[in-house]
């Protein structure tokens, strides 16, 4: 992405003259303005309003967009993201991208275009052609070699929840995941389950499920409908875990005596309080948190990791014995 620098050289003129020339603080010769303009086209710079505001403090808008806000994982990072917005003075814009790739692709074009400062970018879809020298950062999803992310211990917490699954005496043990079109971290809990089940010596039954939020518990129905031996269950979202939950009572089915299971996330206290799962509990506020750190540190060029990890905790529950 073309820095001020390279217009400046590219028209033959000064950084400062060159600045003043995009802010429009200070006088500029003609000769040097449509030089500089012919450089801007050239390029196809960006000025960087997103740095300049930050540093101000003036007019600074954050945005963070999610495939639902309907989903709890989601509504919670945007609860946590726009709390730690707020202490700083930053405005949010939230955006419902209704797993809508075009949408998506609007406000990505907002952020080229500088009308925000910066996004949370949370993802379903692959976006190829995404600059991934702008002011994104993005929870769990790959979307491009540069661009920063944050995520929790995906494999190693859903080790631990097969693990205490097989522990409590559950020998058929059944995985359900939703598939990610793009290279997301979510994947490691799918991986997770396999390698742990292959080390047993016991069978994988493991579905990886493309599906909108929102059909989980026609997802559920299906896959216990197919697997009506299994004894114990991991799924790859806590709204997985509790449609499963409550297919098997409609199957006759008894929670945990006859099918243990354990989710993944950690939402479901406030948005159903019973049954209390058995769940790995992510640390949203942190990822949160993190993730808006990350962003700060990437529109004001300062160092950043590219991958951070946030540690979540197995959580027990009622859907376990």
């Amino acid at each position: 992405m073309a820095t001020i620098k390279d217009v400046a050289k590219e028209a033959g003129v000064g950084v400062g003259t060159a600045s003043r020339a995009l802010s429009g603080n200070g006088s500029v010769s003609d000769d040097a303005r449509k030089r500089i303009d012919a450089a801007v086209k050239k390029l196809n710079f960006v000025p960087n309003q997103s740095a300049r505001n930050l540093k101000n403090q003036t007019c600074a808008t954050m945005a963070i967009s999610v495939p639902t806000i309907r989903h709890p994982f989601f509504a919670k990072i945007i609860y946590y993201v726009e709390e730690c917005l707020s202490r700083r003075g930053v405005r949010m814009l939230v955006v419902n991208s209704q797993d809508k790739k075009s949408k998506e692709s609007e406000m990505l074009e907002m952020i080229r275009q500088a009308r925000v400062d910066g996004i949370i970018f949370i993802t379903h879809h692959a976006h190829d052609s995404i600059d991934e020298n702008l002011p994104i950062v993005s929870v769990d999803r790959h979307i491009g070699g540069k661009v920063p992310f944050v995520t929790s211990n995906n494999y190693e917490a859903s080790r631990e929840a097969v693990e205490y699954l097989l522990s409590r005496g559950a020998k058929r043990v059944g995985c359900v995941c939703g598939k990610t079109a793009v290279e997301s971290e979510v994947q490691l809990r799918y991986k997770a389950y396999d390698d742990c089940m292959r080390e047993h010596g016991l069978p994988s039954r493991l579905e990886v499920a493309d599906f909108k939020h929102g059909d989980e518990m026609e997802v559920m129905r299906e896959y216990l409908q197919n697997n009506p031996d299994i004894d114990g269950l991991f799924a790859g979202s806590d709204m997985l875990a509790n449609a499963a939950y409550y297919n098997a009572l409609l199957l006759g089915k008894r929670v945990p005596e006859d099918l243990q299971i354990a989710g993944f996330d950690g939402v479901m206290d406030e948005w159903c309080p019973h049954p209390k799962l058995t769940t790995v509990q992510q640390d949203i506020e942190a990822l949160a948190a993190t993730a808006v750190d990350v962003l700060f540190a990437r529109v004001r060029g300062e160092e950043y990791e590219h991958k951070t990890v946030i540690k979540a905790k197995l959580k027990i529950g009622e859907t376990t014995k």
